[in-house]
C-alpha cells in the first residue's frame, strides 16, 4: 500500500506540472490579456500600455513569467494579484469556497439520493411503467443543455409561480436566515444535480441488473434470505463498485465546473468567479482556479481508488495501479 500511495504521488507532481504549463501557455499566447482591456481606450496612451505591461512582468519572454509564477504559487501558494481589481487571488478564492461548497454539498447529496431510489427500483421494476419513467427522466437529464433547465427552472418557479427566487444566495437588505438562504438553494442545487442523478442512476441500473444474474445471488437466494437482505448485503455492494468510480471522479466538476449554473442564477461561487475571470481576462484568477481544480481531479481520482479499495477487498493496490499483480 505504502509503495503504491508513494507512486501515485511521484505520478501527480508531473501530471500537475504539465497542466500548468500548458495552461499558462494558451492564457498568455491568446490575444487580448489584461493590458488588451484598456488598449482600446483613447485615453491611454502608449506609454500607459508600456507601464501596465511592466508592471505586471508582461515584457519578460513567457518561460521567465511561468517560472516566476511557478514558484510563487507551488512554493509560496500564492495565486498573486488580480489584474482587475489587484486584490490577491488567494483571499478572492477563499470569500467563494463557502458558496461553493454550500451548493456544491445540497446537489451532491441530492443527486445521490435520487439516483440510488431511481437505480434501485429501475433494476427491481425492469421494463415497468416505473423503469421507462427513469429511463426518461435519465434520458432527458443527460440529453438537454444545463443552461436550458437552468432558464426554464427560473421562468416557471420564479416569474409563473413566483414560489422560488430567480437567482442569488440570499435576500438584500433582509437580516440572515437560514431559511432565506435555502429558499435560494433550492433551484440551483436542483439543476445542478439533474445531470448527475440522471447518468449515477444508469450506472447504478446496469451494475444491478449485471449482479442480479450472478450465482452468488441464486446462492443467497436459495439459502432462504430474505430479499431485502440479498439487495442491500450482496447486490448493492458488488454493483455499486464502478458507480462509486464515477461518483468520487466528478465530485471535483460539482467544485469548479458549475459555471453555468452559478452564472445564471447569480450565485457567488467558484464557477461564476471562473467565468468572471475569463470574461475579463484575468490570468491569475483564471490560473488559480484551474491549478485547484487540477488537484482536486487528481485528489479524488485517489480517493476513488482507496474506496474501491474499501468496498471489494479483493482489488490490490498493484491491479489499481496498472501491475496487475498483488501487492
Amino acid at each position: 500500500m505504502k509503495s503504491y500511495i508513494f507512486g501515485k504521488i511521484l505520478r501527480v507532481i508531473p501530471l500537475v506540472i504539465l497542466i500548468s504549463v500548458i495552461t499558462f501557455a494558451l492564457l498568455h499566447l491568446a490575444p487580448g490579456g489584461p493590458v488588451g482591456i484598456v488598449a482600446g481606450n483613447p485615453k491611454v496612451s502608449a506609454d500607459d500600455l508600456s507601464r501596465l505591461r511592466e508592471s505586471y512582468g508582461l515584457d519578460d519572454p513567457l518561460p521567465v513569467q511561468y517560472l516566476h509564477w511557478f514558484k510563487q504559487v507551488f512554493l509560496r501558494f500564492d495565486f498573486g494579484k488580480s489584474y482587475v481589481n489587484g486584490r490577491p487571488v488567494t483571499a478572492m478564492i477563499r470569500e467563494r469556497i463557502p458558496a461553493t461548497l454550500e451548493l456544491m454539498g445540497s446537489a451532491f447529496l441530492l443527486a445521490l439520493i435520487v439516483s440510488c431510489v431511481m437505480g434501485v427500483f429501475s433494476a427491481l421494476k425492469r421494463d415497468s411503467a416505473v423503469d421507462h419513467f427513469f429511463s426518461a427522466i435519465s434520458v432527458t437529464g443527460t440529453s438537454l443543455p444545463v443552461f436550458w433547465f437552468a432558464l426554464m427552472a427560473i421562468y416557471l418557479f420564479s416569474l409563473r409561480l413566483g414560489l422560488l427566487p430567480a437567482g442569488g444566495r440570499e435576500t438584500l437588505a433582509v437580516p440572515h436566515s437560514v431559511l432565506d438562504r435555502l429558499h435560494h438553494l433550492i433551484l440551483p442545487a436542483s439543476v445542478l444535480s439533474l445531470t448527475y442523478l440522471a447518468s449515477w442512476s444508469r450506472y447504478l441500473r446496469a451494475g444491478l441488473l449485471d449482479t442480479f444474474s450472478g450465482d452468488f445471488i441464486r446462492t443467497a437466494r436459495a439459502k432462504g434470505l430474505s430479499e431485502r437482505s440479498v439487495i442491500l448485503k450482496h447486490a448493492l455492494r458488488n454493483a455499486v463498485l464502478p458507480v462509486l468510480t464515477v461518483v468520487v471522479m466528478q465530485i471535483p466538476t460539482l467544485f469548479t465546473g458549475a459555471v453555468i449554473t452559478e452564472t445564471v442564477f447569480a450565485w457567488p461561487g467558484m464557477g461564476r468567479f471562473f467565468y468572471e475571470g475569463m470574461q475579463r481576462q484575468d490570468y491569475s484568477r483564471v490560473l488559480g482556479i484551474v491549478v485547484i481544480s487540477s488537484l482536486l481531479i487528481i485528489l479524488f481520482n485517489f480517493a476513488g481508488d482507496i474506496l474501491c479499495l474499501a468496498v471489494d477487498p479483493r482489488i490490490r493496490p498493484g491491479r489499481l495501479a496498472g501491475g496487475g499483480k498483488n501487492a
